[in-house]
């Protein structure tokens, strides 16, 4: 059986698609309204009606330069950029928004050991363009205290000392080299503090049951262990 639609409702599907629906239906006809204003002092005044409503969707938004500016191109934008104004900004340009983004490019270089992070291998770089002197040798012990620290933290274990140099000889190609191996005696093992207990239920526990001895008390006290005989 076929149902009937009635002539007096507007069905969804008969009106135009919503080009920014987060400011409704009553927005976009109102925009739609301005193009049939022909007086253009009046259709500049109406517009500014317009963007005091639209201004409803964002009632925690501060009145900012900005906020008026995306305003105003949503605007443009729902009027296919068909409206002509004396606006505060200009018409932005057609199709500006529409277009996708550029696709971001990901960095195409792999790092053989990844636990040592990104940080590390540019100071690395930083220390073999240094001359030879007390200011190479103090980068390159911080360097290979941050290596070991940052070798504990992601293994989660200790680390023998062989393998820190090693690797810093490894990154460096060779260039860089830790006089003295002793200060890598200082790097402890981080500890991880444990979580908290929630004691809250067993002090509340250890409060009933002393209460619950103290009535008992009480009660053995005023009627006597022996039924008060």
């Amino acid at each position: 059986m076929a149902i009937s639609r009635n002539k007096d409702i507007e069905y969804n599907t008969d009106r135009p698609l919503m080009i920014i629906p987060e400011y409704g239906r009553h927005v976009q006809k109102m925009a739609q309204h301005l193009l049939t204003i022909k007086n253009r002092q009046e259709r500049t005044k109406a517009t500014e009606v317009v963007i005091h409503t639209m201004t409803q969707v964002h009632p925690y938004a501060k009145d900012s330069e900005e906020l008026r500016r995306k305003l105003w191109d949503h605007l443009y934008i729902i009027t296919d950029y068909k409206l002509d104004v004396d606006g505060p900004y200009p018409k932005p340009e057609e199709g500006l928004f529409e277009a996708k983004p550029k696709r971001l490019s990901y960095p195409t270089t792999a790092a053989k050991l990844m636990h040592y992070g990104k940080i590390i291998p540019q100071l690395i770089q930083k220390a073999v363009k240094l001359e030879e002197g007390g200011e190479r040798d103090a980068l390159v012990e911080s360097i290979a205290m941050l290596m070991k620290k940052a070798f504990m933290t992601w293994n989660k274990s200790s680390v023998n000392d062989n393998t820190i140099l090693k690797d810093l000889a490894t990154m460096s190609q060779g260039q860089l080299e830790l006089k003295d191996v002793s200060k890598l005696n200082n790097v402890a093992m981080p500890v991880v503090a444990p979580p908290r207990q929630n004691n809250f239920g067993r002090n509340n526990n250890n409060k009933r049951n002393k209460n619950k001895s103290n009535n008992n008390r009480r009660r053995d006290k005023k009627g006597g262990r022996n039924g008060g005989f």
